[in-house]
C-alpha cells in the first residue's frame, strides 16, 4: 500500500463491495429466493476487501505518516465514509433482509446464525434505515464530515506534539534523571543534528523528565509545552472539536435519541449515557475521599522536606516529581530500579510463555521477513494448542517522527477459512542506548501485556460469522486489562524479569518494595481516569452546555472541579489532544468510561485466578472458552456470568486500587 497506489486500490475495493451489495439488493426485487447465505451472510461479508484495504491505509498513517499519504486519505475519506454510511441506510438492503425474515429458514435459525440475523436487523433499525430520505441524506453528510474533521484533529495533535523540542546544552540541567532517559535524550539530539540532549513531548521522553528532573524551571517549560499541545496557534483543535460536537449532537437528533451517548451506548453493556454516568459518579464517590487524603499527604511531605513553602501552593509541574520523592521515602522504592530487569525481548518471551501456560497459545518470531514499513518492525506468529496458525502480528515499538504517540493494537485483517489473522501491536518505548537493549519501565511492561491481551482476544474469537467477532466496547477492555495482573506476581515475574547484564532474577527485596508501593497514589490514578470518562460523557450528553459557553475549556473546568487538585494554577484539560474522543469518527467518544467499567470486570474476574492459582491452566482455558472465544455470539453480561457464576462486584477494584485504612 503506497500513496500513489492507494486511490486505485481503494476504488477497486469499493467497486467490488458495490457489486456484492447489488446482488443482495436484487433479492428485494425478487431476483432470487432469499436465504441466510445470500442475504445475512452475504451482507456481512460484502465489504471484506474494502474493510481490509481501508484499515491498512489508516494504519499506515499511524506508523508512517507523510504529506502524500495524508493527501490521499483526505481525498478518499469522504467517498469511503459515504459508502459505509449508505449501507445501513439502504432501503433495498433492508428490504432484502426483511424479506428473508419472513421465510421458514429465518424463523428456524439458532446459534450464531440467529445472533447475526438479529444483530443485522438491529443495525438497520438503529442506524436510521426507517428514516425519510432527507434525513438519511443528512446522516450520510454528517458521517462524511465527521470522518474529515476527526482526521484533522489527529493530524493537529501529531504535528503539535512533534513541533516542540526541549534542547539542553548544560549537563547540570540533567541532574536527577535516570541514565536511560539521558541516553535517549542524547540519541534524540544526534538525530536532530545537534550536540547535547533533546527532550520531546512523547511519553518515553516526557514522563521521566517530569518525574525525575531536579530543574523546576525546565519541568515547568516542558509542562507548559505539553499542556498546550493542539490548544493554540496553527494546530489548535478547539474549533474542530466544536464542530465535531455539533455534528454528533445533530446525528443523535436525526436518530431521535436524547444525545450522542445514547446513540453510541445502545449496543453496549451500559445501554445509555445515564447509566454510564451513574457508574462514573458512583466510582468517583468511592475514590474521592482517598484522593483528597493522598493530595494532603503529598502537600505535607512537600512542605516538611523543602519542596514547597509553608504557604505556597503546589505547581502542577512539580506534582509528579514530589510524588516520586514521597514514594521513595515511604517505600524505599524507585520504579527505575526495575528497568534493568525488563529487557524488551525477555519480557516478550515471558509474556508468550504465560499465554502458553494459560491459553495453550504458542507465540514465536516468524521465520519469514517482516517486510514492513520500517526496519525496526518485527513479525510474530500465534498458533493454537492444536498447532493451527491463528495469525501473525507486527511489533512496532520505537518512536519515530512519522508515527503517532501512545500504544495500541490493531486487527488488520480477520482470520477467515485457511487465512490467518493479521494484527499489530504498537508502542513508543525507550530505545536502547550505549550498547544496552531496550529496557522497559514497569508501566511499559503492563502496557505491552495489555495490548497483547487485545491481540489474542481478537485472534481467538472463532465464530464462523465475521460480524460476530466483535464485542461491546465496555467489555473489550476486559481481556486486555486482565493481562496486566500477571505483571504483579513474583512467580510470574520470575518467568521473564532478569537483569539484562547478569541474568539474575528480580531480587526478593526489590519486589517486596514494588509490591508494597503498588497502590501508591492509587485513588489519584483512578480519579484521573474517571475525570476523562466524566468529561467525555458530559460533553456528549449535554453538548449545548459546552457549545454555548464562552469557552469549552472553562465549562470543562466546572465539570472536573471534583477531580481537580488545588495547584498554583489550574492544569488545562486534555480535550484538545484527546484523540480517543475526537481523533476518530466514534472511537471512545461517549465510551471512555469503558476503561473503568472493564476494570471492574477484570479485577473481579481475576479473583478466580487468585483463588485457583494465577498460572492455573484449567482456569485459563475456561477464561479462554467463556470470555475470549465467544466474541459477540452472546451478550457480554452473560459471558461474564458464565465465567464468574454471578454479576460483577466493584469491591475487587476498590481493594486493588487504594490502601484501605
Amino acid at each position: 500500500m503506497k500513496p500513489e497506489r492507494a486511490a486505485a486500490d481503494i476504488r477497486e475495493a469499493l467497486d467490488e463491495a458495490r457489486a456484492n451489495l447489488e446482488r443482495v439488493r436484487r433479492i428485494a426485487d425478487g431476483a432470487e429466493i432469499p436465504t441466510y447465505a445470500n442475504t445475512v451472510r452475504a451482507l456481512d461479508r460484502a465489504t471484506d476487501s474494502l474493510d481490509r484495504a481501508w484499515v491498512y491505509l489508516n494504519h499506515l498513517q499511524s506508523v508512517a505518516d507523510s504529506p502524500e499519504l495524508r493527501d490521499v486519505l483526505n481525498a478518499l475519506t469522504p467517498e469511503v465514509t459515504d459508502f459505509y454510511s449508505a449501507v445501513d441506510l439502504d432501503e433495498k438492503l433492508f428490504a432484502a433482509v426483511k424479506k428473508f425474515a419472513e421465510t421458514a429458514e429465518a424463523k428456524s435459525l439458532s446459534g450464531d446464525k440467529k445472533r447475526l440475523f438479529d444483530e443485522t436487523m438491529l443495525d438497520f433499525e438503529l442506524s436510521g434505515a426507517n428514516l425519510p430520505a432527507d434525513k438519511k441524506a443528512r446522516l450520510r453528510e454528517i458521517d462524511s464530515q465527521l470522518a474529515l474533521k476527526t482526521q484533522k484533529f489527529s493530524e493537529n495533535v501529531l504535528d503539535s506534539t512533534k513541533a516542540f523540542v526541549l534542547r539542553i546544552d548544560n549537563e547540570a540541567d540533567l541532574k536527577g534523571l535516570p541514565q536511560t532517559a539521558v541516553a535517549l535524550a542524547r540519541k534524540k539530539a544526534r538525530e536532530k543534528g545537534f550536540d547535547g540532549w533533546a527532550f520531546t513531548l512523547e511519553q518515553p521522553s516526557y514522563v521521566p523528565f517530569m518525574t525525575y528532573a531536579d530543574s523546576d524551571a525546565l519541568r515547568e517549560k516542558l509542562w507548559r509545552a505539553f499542556t498546550t499541545v493542539a490548544a493554540e496557534g496553527e494546530f489548535s483543535n478547539w474549533e474542530t472539536m466544536r464542530q465535531i460536537l455539533e455534528l454528533r449532537a445533530e446525528d443523535a437528533a436525526l436518530l431521535s435519541r436524547a444525545n450522542f451517548a445514547d446513540v453510541v451506548l445502545e449496543r453496549r453493556m451500559a445501554k445509555n449515557g445515564a447509566t454510564a454516568e451513574k457508574f462514573v459518579d458512583s466510582l468517583t464517590e468511592k475514590f474521592e475521599g482517598h484522593f483528597r487524603d493522598e493530595w494532603n499527604a503529598l502537600l505535607d511531605f512537600a512542605r516538611e522536606n523543602g519542596y514547597l513553602g509553608a504557604d505556597e501552593k503546589m505547581p502542577p509541574w512539580r506534582v509528579a516529581y514530589v510524588s516520586e520523592k514521597l514514594r521513595a521515602a515511604k517505600y524505599g522504592f524507585d520504579p527505575e530500579k526495575l528497568r534493568p530487569y525488563f529487557p524488551l525481548d525477555t519480557v516478550m518471551g515471558g509474556m508468550f510463555k504465560i499465554c502458553n501456560t494459560l491459553y495453550g497459545l504458542e507465540v514465536k518470531r516468524a521465520e519469514r521477513p517482516a517486510d514492513a514499513w520500517h526496519d525496526s518492525v518485527a513479525l510474530y506468529e500465534v498458533r493454537a494448542e492444536n498447532g493451527g496458525l491463528l495469525g501473525l502480528f507486527y511489533a512496532d515499538f520505537f518512536p519515530r517522527a512519522q508515527k503517532r504517540a501512545g500504544a495500541w493494537m490493531n486487527l488488520l485483517s480477520q482470520r477467515d477459512g485457511g487465512s490467518p489473522a493479521l494484527g499489530l501491536i504498537a508502542a513508543n518505548v525507550t530505545e536502547g542506548a550505549d550498547g544496552e537493549p531496550p529496557l522497559l519501565s514497569i508501566d511499559e511492561v503492563e502496557t505491552l501485556f495489555h495490548e497483547f491481551g487485545h491481540l489474542i482476544h481478537f485472534f481467538m474469537m472463532d465464530s464462523p460469522e465475521i460480524g460476530l467477532r466483535d464485542v461491546a466496547w465496555d467489555f473489550v477492555e476486559l481481556p486486555s486489562q486482565i493481562m496486566e495482573n500477571w505483571c504483579r506476581f513474583k512467580n510470574c515475574l520470575d518467568i521473564f524479569a532478569r537483569h539484562w547484564k547478569t541474568g539474575e532474577l528480580l531480587p526478593e527485596g526489590l519486589f517486596e518494595k514494588y509490591e508494597a508501593s503498588k497502590k501508591f497514589m492509587g485513588a489519584s490514578a483512578s480519579m484521573r481516569q474517571l475525570s476523562f470518562a466524566k468529561i467525555d460523557l458530559d460533553m456528549h450528553i449535554n453538548p449545548r452546555r459546552y457549545l454555548d459557553a464562552p469557552s469549552i475549556e472553562g465549562e470543562a473546568a466546572k465539570t472536573l472541579a471534583v477531580y481537580s487538585r488545588d495547584t498554583s494554577e489550574p492544569s488545562p484539560s486534555i480535550l484538545p489532544r484527546f484523540t480517543h474522543l475526537f481523533g476518530e469518527s466514534v472511537g471512545y467518544a461517549a465510551g471512555y468510561y469503558s476503561y473503568k467499567w472493564a476494570e471492574v470486570l477484570d479485577a473481579d474476574a481475576f479473583t478466580r485466578f487468585e483463588s485457583e492459582g494465577v498460572l492455573n491452566p484449567k482456569t485459563g482455558r475456561e477464561f479462554a472458552e467463556k470470555i475470549l472465544r465467544v466474541g459477540n455470539t452472546i451478550d457480554p453480561d452473560e459471558a461474564f456470568r458464565n465465567f464468574m457464576g454471578r454479576d460483577p462486584d466493584v469491591g475487587a477494584l476498590v481493594a486493588r486500587s487504594i490502601e484501605l485504612k
